[in-house]
Order: structure tokens, then sequence, then C-alpha cells
């Protein structure tokens, strides 16, 4: 049974990666791409708000409302 096990798992964490990205997708495009940046790109704070051109307070508040934004997006979602 432990394959089937791991088969269980492998579609947990596909179905839970599709379910992230369908609620990325619902951000704004500014939220998800200090977002994808910060998680998929590793750059820190400061590096994002070099990056984009903007203070680092507003990297800061964008990262802040999508998080909580993805929270209640994903939170909703659970059985």
């Amino acid at each position: 049974m432990a394959s089937g096990d791991s088969a269980d798992e492998a579609a947990e964490v596909r179905a839970q990666r599709r379910a992230v990205q369908a609620a990325l997708a619902q951000l704004p495009a500014d939220q998800r791409e200090a977002l994808e940046l910060a998680y998929y790109g590793g750059l820190s704070q400061s590096q994002l708000a070099e990056r984009l051109g903007i203070p680092l307070g507003t990297v800061k508040s964008r990262m802040f409302t999508a998080l909580a934004t993805l929270r209640d997006l994903l939170g909703s979602q659970e059985p």
C-alpha cells in the first residue's frame, strides 16, 4: 500500500499547487509580482524595492496585503 499512499500524497500536492496558482491569479498584478519575485525568485524585500523602483514600505504593504488575501482565498477552500 505504500505506493498508493505516495500516489495519494502526490495528487494532494498537485491539488494544493493548483489551488495556490489559482489564488495567485486572483491577486492584483502588483501584489502577485511582489510575491512571485520574493518566493519564486528568492529576492528580499529590499531587492524587490530596488528592482521595481518603488519604496520598501510599498513592497512590504503589497506583500502583507497579498498574503492576507491568499490566506482568505485558500482558507475558504478547506473542506
